[in-house]
């Protein structure tokens, strides 16, 4: 990273264990001693990998985007097509293969906007943010416990929806927020 106000952390790891290993995450458990205060640190760390979060825009100004049941906060949720980044895949490739699996819309241009890190507080997942375009229908490859809704939402509603914060994920908020600040003036 390029950039004078952020640097690495100077803290020692003391001691690091796995507290949980899932399908989908990884929980450590790790002391660090900080070297200003010799204060002894616990922290948890969700270790999640890379995600990809894509926007899709029909050729008649239509956000392609998905409702889907969040289960940690029970309610079905407005978002945009997004998954983990598999192991061998570049994060373009996963963005196309996701937005496919999910909305059966394929990319023919594809550009990624930004980085952004959801949960720093306690999780290492990088949330690579792509806008999508030139959209072929195809056919949907959903996971067999998937249970997604495919809406296509004119631009001006889902600015109004932002407006009014009714847009309640952080990806979506910041996808949205870069789309309508450099993308839709280009």
């Amino acid at each position: 990273m390029n950039n004078k106000y952020y640097e690495k952390i100077d803290y020692e790891l003391i001691d690091k264990k796995v507290a949980y290993h899932g399908k989908r995450i990884t929980v450590d458990e790790l002391h660090y001693r900080n070297p200003r205060t010799d204060q002894i640190i616990y922290r948890e760390h969700v270790l999640a990998g890379n995600a990809a979060i894509i926007m899709p825009i029909t050729d008649d100004g239509k956000f392609v985007m998905i409702r889907e049941p969040r289960t940690p906060i029970e309610l079905k949720v407005l978002a945009f097509p997004a998954g983990m980044i598999e192991k061998g895949e570049t994060p373009e490739e996963g963005a196309i293969r996701e937005l496919e699996e999910e909305t059966g819309y394929k990319a023919n241009y594809i550009k990624e906007l930004r980085e952004v890190y959801p949960a720093i507080g306690y999780s290492n997942e990088k949330t690579i943010i792509f806008l999508a375009k030139n959209l072929v229908k195809t056919h949907r490859h959903l996971d067999e416990t998937e249970d997604i809704e495919v809406l296509e939402i004119p631009i001006h509603e889902i600015k109004t929806m932002l407006d009014n914060g009714e847009i309640k994920t952080s990806s979506e908020t910041v996808a949205l927020l870069h789309y309508f600040m450099y993308e839709e003036r280009k």
